[in-house]
């Protein structure tokens, strides 16, 4: 585990956190554009990154706060850190985020020397992964308990590459009636799909967090794991 140097925008240079697969042979095994939550590339992230590795993924995640504190990690716990990560968000500029994704994108298939890639993302991650999915270079999208999908599901092209949701029942992100259009808007697309998890809440999958359910993380991890196995095979 390391972090490396993503040219991007404007000749400037973005930081990602790279996890090698823990396969015999890395290059030959599929990839992760991992993508964060509003705390960083913090350690629960880092966790989640060894995790897919371990499960045979090369990983990539890029600290997408760079233009405003490059390298920053936030605690979910701490009010005034939460309320950072949330500005930080609400500062980011749409295209400007997705160009880093595909920069970070490139730079994966250029270390892997194929282009078998996932993205997957939690949270606001949870969001951008589904609109990388609109852009069509990726193979297909993960995406965990994702904020704001029903103003951006209703907008993505028929080709978008398809995706799995993992949706919270309790996540008060997430309310019914929003949770509802989403699920339309699943059911619509061939080849996507989704799940939800009853009695969970908002980060149920966020390692050692406070709404974090051991047996629905398994669970959503498997499901990932076989809808990525069937889009990235090679």
């Amino acid at each position: 585990m390391s972090f490396i140097d993503i040219d991007v925008a404007e000749g400037q240079t973005m930081q990602a956190l790279w996890v090698p697969a823990e396969t015999a042979e890395p290059k030959k095994a599929p990839a992760i554009v991992l993508v964060q939550e509003i705390f960083g590339i913090n350690d629960a992230l880092q966790l989640k990154a060894k995790q897919w590795a371990s499960q045979g993924y090369n990983v990539l995640c890029p600290d997408l706060f760079w233009r405003f504190e490059p390298g920053v990690t936030l605690d979910p716990t701490i009010p005034e850190e939460f309320e950072k990560g949330v500005g930080f968000m609400q500062k980011m500029q749409t295209a400007d985020t997705l160009a880093d994704l595909e920069a970070t994108r490139a730079k994966l298939a250029e270390l892997i020397g194929h282009d078998r890639i996932a993205a997957v993302g939690y949270c606001m991650g949870g969001r951008l992964v589904v609109e990388m999915a609109g852009e069509a270079n990726i193979k297909c999208a993960v995406s965990f308990y994702g904020v704001s999908l029903e103003s951006v599901l209703p907008a993505l092209p028929a080709d978008a590459a398809v995706s799995f949701l993992h949706i919270a029942e309790l996540d008060s992100y997430v309310p019914e009636d929003v949770r509802q259009i989403i699920i339309k808007e699943v059911e619509r697309r061939d080849g996507w799909g989704y799940e939800l998890y009853e009695n969970c809440d908002h980060a149920f999958a966020r390692p050692n967090g406070a709404h974090f359910v051991a047996d629905a993380a398994a669970k959503a991890e498997q499901l990932s794991i076989a809808f990525m196995q069937k889009h990235l095979a090679g």
